[in-house]
């Protein structure tokens, strides 16, 4: 159990970054401004950046904690960096 929590707070961190940078990027890409210049809530495009975090979470979570797997299967400690040769 305490091997998924780091993992899965970096996942959560890497999610919040992902949805607000896609959101802004949608939100530039397909901007939320009528014909008569009123803005209106982008529906899809909340639902696009919601996906994309969705879909960062997923890779990050996966990525981290092979990489502490990785970690602890040869007894490194967090604070050392992998050597080449070991690689």
């Amino acid at each position: 159990m305490k091997l998924y929590v780091l993992p899965f707070l970096i996942s959560i961190i890497v999610m919040a970054i992902t949805t607000v940078i896609s959101y802004n990027v949608a939100d530039y890409v397909n901007p939320p401004v009528t014909e008569n210049d009123n803005k209106y809530m982008p529906v899809g495009n909340v639902i696009e950046s919601i996906f994309c975090g969705f879909l960062a979470l997923i890779i990050s979570f996966y990525i981290s904690l092979r990489i502490l797997r990785e970690r602890k299967k040869n007894k490194y400690p967090f604070n050392q960096k992998l050597q080449k040769q070991d690689l």
